[in-house]
């Protein structure tokens, strides 16, 4: 991360100093811009700095988002000698019935992203639209991109009770360990009362590489602007909502989670934004 940070800032530096005396009208004229995208509905001031160089600034907000998908149940911390141990347990039919365990569980998820962006364009040539990117996306420290939580209260309430009273006698031995929900690779586990809940955090500083097409300020009235590229936020960490302990991946990944299972493999996050600029003097 640091090394994509450093030659972000090297290629800005070396630009300005390359380009800086093409035009006297630096930071003369000014635009505002409005679009959408994957980073939500987005709104920056630009201006152009040459003729090959221009500043963008910003912020970015996407709207809450809601969605419900599912979790798979599975033994953690088994001391089985089998090649299960390497994917999870899943729980015996005679179990199920006989303590009602789930071998599902649903959670309501939240995404929930709002950045501020500072972006240098590199035109190659001053008569042309098309350039290079390179900058970055600013975050809340901490902020919770995505959290879930089984939104019936108590539902895992059975588990709890079964994962803090085992019987050696049971359909279930005890070597099996303990249940656990599945977000991707990590292992999650309810409360006394029956219920879990988990969020995601990425860095809050997250640089920026990509291709586009479009001047910072249009060279008269209105243009549109096209953005594609990625956004390198590190590898996501999960965290258990109850303990606020930050969870490690195992071996055993659940085959559901949906955008959860997703977004916590996931090192960079794809930018693709559409806007109108509007030259404002």
């Amino acid at each position: 991360m640091r090394r994509i940070c450093f030659i972000c800032v090297t290629l800005m530096f070396a630009a300005l100093a390359t380009h800086a005396g093409d035009n006297n009208n630096v930071f003369s004229h000014y635009s505002l811009s409005v679009g959408i995208g994957t980073t939500g509905v987005t709104g920056d001031l630009g201006t152009m700095v040459t003729d090959y160089l221009g500043l963008r600034g910003g912020v970015d907000y996407m709207p809450k988002l809601t969605y419900k998908t599912w979790l798979d149940m599975s033994f953690i911390n088994q001391n089985v000698a089998t090649a299960a141990d390497q994917y999870g347990i899943q729980i015996p039919a005679d179990a199920q019935e006989r303590y009602g365990l789930p071998d599902k569980v649903q959670v309501e998820g939240k995404y929930d992203n709002f950045t501020g962006h500072a972006l240098l364009d590199i035109h190659p040539a001053k008569s042309i639209g098309f350039r290079i990117t390179v900058g970055a996306y600013f975050g809340k420290k901490g902020h919770h991109l995505i959290s879930a939580y089984n939104k019936d209260d108590g539902v895992l309430k059975a588990v709890a009770d079964f994962n803090a009273r085992r019987d050696p006698f049971a359909a279930v031995p005890a070597e099996y360990g303990q249940l656990a929900a599945k977000v991707g690779g990590y292992s999650l586990m309810p409360d006394d009362h029956g219920n879990a809940n988990t969020y995601i955090t990425v860095n809050n500083i997250r640089p920026y590489v990509g291709l586009g097409f479009g001047r910072a300020v249009p060279k008269s009235g209105i243009n549109c602007q096209f953005d594609l590229g990625v956004q390198f936020w590190g590898h996501p960490k999960v965290y258990d909502g109850v303990s606020g302990q930050q969870l490690t991946a195992e071996g055993a990944k659940g085959e559901d989670g949906g955008v959860l299972k997703i977004v916590s493999d996931l090192n960079v996050f794809p930018v693709i934004s559409l806007r109108l600029s509007g030259r404002l003097f």
